[in-house]
């Protein structure tokens, strides 16, 4: 049998020509194209050389090789992978492939890494030491990356409506101003080609997102809350209520749900896929794997720095008193009030606490003077001109008569039981029988004296202030390094390779054992995990507040998940204002959204679980109606007593139900975490309740808003895990009268000072009216999202 080959060996000359070009075509061109691109080219490659070669013997050989290059085009263009012919998002405005939706994320990570590494460039070496990322100028709108990427879509259509147009001078005006005119060409094109990117590439995206950033501008509704507004804000903070409460746990009931066939998780499946969990209210069911991040940090905590710290010393403590004696600790008696006028008091005593008939008061008046006909009288200076009846009339014509009203208290709106008298004019006080007149009290010492108590207060006092300052020094300095290990990995010199990312876990670990800091390193986390982890100190921290009069600062889950994908091992400092510890982190691993798939065992016990939890819910609703029918038929009994021997299935065998009364709540309170800035703003959050797990804003509307005192109702929590029935045992204040006090009140607070907690709360209402208007956009193009056809999550690791 002939060899394959022989035919090589006979026409090697020949062959070698075809083959030469294939090569160089190859090395050449091939280079520059996309992988979709190769099979019509390969196809016209190989099909023109062999019809070539076929009718070269028939002196027909540039005939047949055209005739094979278009059979090779369009068997190569039939097999030609097509990523973008899978419709991720449709809108009125237009679709959008999966391959131009890649891009469009490919572009908003080129223009903010662009953005974070021309700014370092711009700043000196000793700058780049402390410096953060301009988060202010960098794109995006504040939603998930998807989300993100159709807005920035939608608002570019709306900005050729409006035939806006962003010039080259706009881009270099922008990036003048986020790196303060400091960026030179050099290191503009330094990184460009780090980056791999020309100069027209990065102003074309440029001008892409800033066309976008500005329609958001124009577009956006602005919030002017109307005084009603504010003074509900008000009734969330002064309103308090006590309640009695039973919690009917849903968890308990899903006994009595039978499981899920194949096809109801399948279905379920296909409803929840591309929902998040909580996405359309607080325990609404979802599949959707959210945002994840991997954290890396340096944290310098307090009780561990605090054995750092040299004890204070007796001479220590007296040179501190002796410096701020004046300043804190002086005592200031009241000074004696100048001689005045005394204010006029009506003849009458204000001593009637409930309404009198006229024979009572007629009895009253004529008291006085039958006693004066049996005593002579013992004043001596005249009496007052002023006719009775004048004092009367002017009595009658006030809009309170002082007779008939006593001054209640708003804390507890119970009247005392002893109401104050007035004393006449000219009458002597009562002298106290068990004061000693001629003893006068002891003078007040100049300042409080430095006993035991007071040194242990200074004591404590400097020892926290020099186990902060060594706190603050240690991370300041680990933030130094951080930001040194971030410019080798995001701004190599050219040349150089940057660290893998084990290298520079192995760089962090030795810097903290050397400094005595704590080095950690969470798993891939969202931000739920991250805000209920215990081991993670990170979900309560927030940014120090370097200026003492800057807005509410970020916390660490807004600082991760708001940021970029790509920008990864950019340092950022924190406090934990619940244990006082320092931190300074960075962000290692950033993980986008993803749709999970139906076989994943994690996925079937999450559909199983949702489905059982959804069946569950309407049949504790069911019993705590039963029970709150028996507490309002109870009348006034307490709820114990109510539903003795009940339990919380109404099985007999089942758990025995447990009534709780709550402390004085109200709906909305200002954060009680403490800050390394006393002057920073109040963060308002909702009031939590000892006898309720998780109280939400529905909770708290339901019961404040919806019930008086007395008042039985049923609410669930915030995510609808408790069903609870509640009834109001009091409310404050509960009485028309009382409302009107407060509302004086209301008058007269200052409600935009710095300090106040209701500047916070109208910036949440015009973030919910941006998230509401955004939505309207979506809903305005009839956005619709295909993403279950991306295949498996994509990591964004530098």
């Amino acid at each position: 049998m002939a060899s394959p080959l022989e035919l090589f060996r006979k026409k090697q000359k020949v062959l070698m020509v075809p083959l030469t070009i294939l090569a160089m075509f190859a090395f050449i061109v091939m280079d520059q194209l996309k992988p979709e691109q190769f099979p019509p080219i390969l196809g016209m490659l190989v099909f023109g050389a062999l019809f070539w070669y076929l009718g070269k013997d028939r002196g027909k050989g540039t005939l047949f090789a055209v005739i094979g290059i278009i059979i090779g085009f369009f068997l190569g263009y039939a097999y030609m992978p097509r990523p973008g012919a899978a419709m991720v998002v449709t809108t009125t405005a237009g679709d959008i492939d999966q391959r131009e939706f890649q891009e469009l994320i490919r572009n908003r990570q080129i223009a903010n890494q662009f953005i974070v590494r021309t700014y370092f460039e711009s700043l000196t070496e000793e700058e780049r030491q402390r410096a953060q990322p301009p988060r202010g100028y960098m794109f995006g709108f504040g939603r998930d990356t998807e989300d993100d990427i159709i807005l920035e879509f939608l608002f570019r259509k709306e900005a050729d409506k409006m035939n806006l147009i962003v010039s080259d001078d706009a881009v270099t005006q922008y990036i003048s101003r986020y790196t303060n005119n400091k960026l030179s060409s050099e290191s503009f094109q330094k990184t460009c080609l780090s980056m791999g990117i020309t100069e027209g590439q990065i102003y074309t995206i440029f001008k892409d997102q800033l066309k976008a950033r500005l329609v958001f501008r124009l577009l956006m509704p602005e919030v002017s809350l109307t005084p009603d507004q504010y003074w509900n804000f008000y009734k969330k903070f002064n309103v308090r209520e006590e309640l009695e409460v039973v919690a009917l746990p849903v968890k308990d009931f899903e006994d009595q749900v039978p499981a899920p066939t194949e096809a109801e998780k399948q279905e379920f499946f296909e409803k929840y896929k591309a929902v998040f969990p909580n996405e359309t209210g607080p325990g609404s069911p979802g599949l959707r794997q959210p945002q994840k991040v991997e954290v890396e940090y340096l944290m310098a905590d307090y009780e561990e720095t605090e054995k750092l710290v040299p004890p204070v010393t007796e001479e220590e403590i007296t040179a501190f008193y002796e410096v701020n004696k004046e300043r804190l600790y002086k005592n200031n008696p009241i000074p004696d009030m100048p001689d005045m006028e005394a204010p006029s008091a009506p003849d009458q005593p204000i001593e009637a606490v409930k309404p009198v008939n006229d024979d009572q008061k007629s009895t009253k008046e004529t008291t006085p003077s039958s006693k004066a006909d049996k005593e002579p009288s013992k004043e001596t200076k005249p009496k007052d001109p002023t006719p009775q009846n004048a004092t009367e009339k002017k009595e009658e014509s006030s809009a309170l008569d002082s007779d008939l009203t006593t001054f209640v208290s708003l804390l507890d709106e119970k009247p005392s039981e002893k109401p104050t008298v007035a004393t006449k004019p000219n009458t002597p006080p009562v002298e106290d029988k068990k004061k000693n007149p001629t003893t006068a009290p002891a003078p007040l010492e100049p300042y409080r004296p430095l006993d035991d108590d007071l040194k242990s207060e200074i004591r404590d006092q400097l020892l926290r202030e020099r186990t902060l300052a060594l706190m603050k020094e240690k991370i300041a300095a680990a933030v130094i390094f951080m930001n040194d290990l971030s410019y080798l990995i995001n701004s190599p010199a050219e040349g150089t390779t940057p660290p893998t990312p084990k290298e520079i876990t192995e760089k962090l670990k030795a810097y903290a054992a050397k400094h005595q800091l704590i080095y950690n390193i969470t798993p891939l986390m969202s931000a739920q995990q991250i805000e209920e982890s215990e081991k993670y100190p990170l979900g309560t921290a927030k940014e120090p507040s370097l200026n003492q009069f800057t807005a509410q600062p970020r916390t660490v889950i807004e600082q991760l998940f708001e940021t970029p994908l790509e920008l990864l091992y950019t340092t950022y400092e924190a406090e934990d204002s619940f244990s006082s510890a320092l931190i300074a982190y960075w962000k290692v691993k950033h993980v986008d959204a993803t749709i999970p798939k139906f076989s994943d065992p994690e996925t079937q016990e999450s559909i199983t679980q949702q489905l059982k939890i959804e069946g569950a819910r309407p049949i504790a609703t069911k019993r705590a109606e039963e029970l709150k029918k028996l507490i309002t038929d109870a009348g006034d009994k307490e709820m114990a007593e109510a539903l003795k021997g009940q339990t919380i299935t109404g099985q007999k065998e089942g758990e025995e139900l447990l009534t709780q009364t709550t402390e004085s709540f109200s709906w909305m309170r200002t954060s009680t975490a403490g800050a390394s800035n006393p002057f920073s703003m109040p963060r308002p959050e909702l009031s939590s309740i000892s006898a309720i797990d998780g109280a939400g804003n529905e909770f708290m509307e339901q019961v404040f808003d919806n019930m008086d005192n007395g008042d039985v109702a049923v609410v669930m929590n915030a995510d609808k895990s408790i069903c609870y029935v509640v009834k109001v045992m009091n409310r404050i204040p509960s009485t028309s009268g009382g409302l009107t006090a407060m509302y004086q009140e209301f008058l007269k607070t200052d409600l935009f000072f710095f300090f106040s907690p209701y500047l916070p709360l109208a910036q949440m209402e015009q973030q919910q009216t941006n998230y509401e208007w955004s939505r309207g956009i979506e809903e305005k193009y009839q956005v619709q999202k295909f993403f279950e056809q991306v295949e498996g999550p994509e990591e964004n690791v530098e």
